[in-house]
């Protein structure tokens, strides 16, 4: 009897498990995808995916200080279960079994040390800073640094490929909305651009760059059946990212698709049809996206000159304030007191809130350990996903993972070199899910690897 209710627990237990570690891949997947529909949702569906992945974990250590390995016997052609594992043999004659031994630790990407010390060096500053309570918004968000955790540790391949559909679908929602904002509801000038969902076109147009290049590489590298519906939907993402009129993002998204052709199809010929395809966009474009193009290289225009004086500015605050910063969210605040210039406060286009840089803005606001700490982890994530991509020798749909996860990091970087988009939160979330996924196919080909051959002919592969 006692042994009979004993397992009635244990089915129960299990049952819970089950219902909580699915729980825990589509919370988190809906709430990358609800950040392009708004990020209150996005945010109180990712909470509820931490509280059910803290408490699957609660129940996994319930009663033990240590958890014991758990084996199970595989046949040479099933499948491997999504998370780290160790084997060893048990028989040699055909048809024995293998025995993995499955370790129910958490996962983490090997991107801890830089990380901690960012997030270490932003908290001493915040301890150190003049206003404090102006500088939480910061700390508040490092509770987001939980997706690539969620991730490693719960996501397969196969729940990344549908988390990527679920993006693909919310982008192309915000991308219809955007054009419609354009030409029904005359939101087509530079003072009044176009936001989609967002309250920003900054932080619309960052979030449609991330899922275009995500869409771009998933088709170049996948087999995927939908390419028709995929292509029409990477239209009109090309199409309403046109229309933000978000220079920085524009220059970023070019240089990643060339980028990523290159990748595909490493030849000159590659370079030649990028560089007339730019011209001929450029010479085909709208009379007023024209005009936003030539800007760039107009000193005149208010935007060109806020930034140079904006990061003038900020040099002298990091010169003053090398190791710890002005402190975390004070860059407005004393602004002025490193640019010469008061009367510019009312100077069309001057928005001296951040610093549009994110380098710049790390080094000035919390020092400059911070900001190689942030550096750091830039190169870190994209030598990492460089050297995965370049050695993935697996699916279609895992070298596409690997190509969004190196792509994502070079158009973040480059297009927060005039913009401070590591610190939108919803540019950020999308960003880290991007970054977290390629680190599954790494644990998974890690056990690959790890697996012993079966009488000297048979492996097990990861799908």
């Amino acid at each position: 009897m006692a042994l009979l209710i004993a397992s009635t627990d244990n089915h129960r237990m299990e049952k819970i498990q089950q219902v909580l570690k699915s729980a825990i891949w589509v919370l988190t997947g809906l709430a990358i995808a609800c950040t392009l529909i708004g990020i209150a949702p996005a945010q109180i569906l990712l909470s509820l995916a931490l509280l059910s992945f803290l408490l699957d974990r609660a129940l996994l250590y319930a009663g033990n200080e240590s958890i014991p390995p758990v084996t199970i016997a595989l046949s040479p052609c099933s499948r491997l279960p999504a998370g780290p594992v160790e084997t060893r043999k048990k028989g040699r004659r055909g048809g024995s079994p293998l025995s993995l031994s499955i370790d129910l630790r958490v996962t983490f990407p090997p991107i801890k040390a830089p990380l901690l010390i960012f997030m270490g060096w932003t908290l001493v500053s915040y301890f150190f800073s003049p206003e404090r309570a102006l500088g939480r918004p910061p700390i508040n968000k490092f509770w987001l640094f939980c997706i690539p955790l969620i991730v490693a540790s719960e996501f397969s391949r196969v729940r990344i490929l549908k988390t990527y559909y679920a993006i693909f679908a919310a982008g192309s929602l915000a991308a219809v909305l955007t054009i419609v904002q354009y030409f029904l509801l005359a939101r087509n000038t530079i003072q009044y651009r176009v936001t989609g969902f967002m309250g920003h076109w900054m932080t619309l147009s960052g979030e449609i760059m991330l899922v275009l290049i995500c869409l771009a590489a998933y088709l170049v590298f996948s087999a995927s059946k939908h390419r028709l519906l995929l292509g029409l939907l990477l239209s009109t993402l090309s199409f309403s990212l046109a229309l933000t009129m978000t220079r920085s993002v524009w220059i970023a998204t070019v240089t990643g698709l060339i980028l990523l052709l290159l990748m595909r199809y490493f030849q000159l010929k590659t370079l030649l049809v990028s560089a007339v395809s730019v011209i001929l966009l450029g010479i085909l474009a709208p009379h007023p996206i024209q005009e936003r193009m030539k800007s760039v290289f107009n000193s005149g225009d208010p935007s060109n000159y806020a930034r140079a004086s904006i990061w003038r500015a900020g040099l002298r605050m990091v010169k003053a304030h090398p190791w710890l910063g002005v402190g975390p969210q004070r860059v407005y605040r004393v602004f002025y007191d490193y640019h010469p210039h008061p009367e510019d406060r009312y100077r069309s286009g001057f928005f001296p809130v951040h610093l549009h840089n994110n380098l710049l803005q790390f080094a000035a606001e919390r020092g400059i350990p911070c900001a190689l700490a942030w550096l750091w982890l830039m190169v870190k994530l994209g030598v990492d996903h460089w050297t995965g991509f370049r050695h993935a020798h697996t699916t279609p749909e895992t070298k596409s993972i690997y190509a969004i996860g190196f792509l994502a990091v070079v158009v973040l970087f480059i297009a927060g070199m005039f913009e401070f988009n590591f610190g939108d939160s919803e540019v950020l979330m999308i960003f880290l899910f991007l970054v977290s996924a390629p680190y599954v196919g790494d644990r998974e080909q890690g056990i690959g690897d790890r697996l012993i051959k079966y009488d000297g002919h048979h492996a097990l592969s990861t799908q």
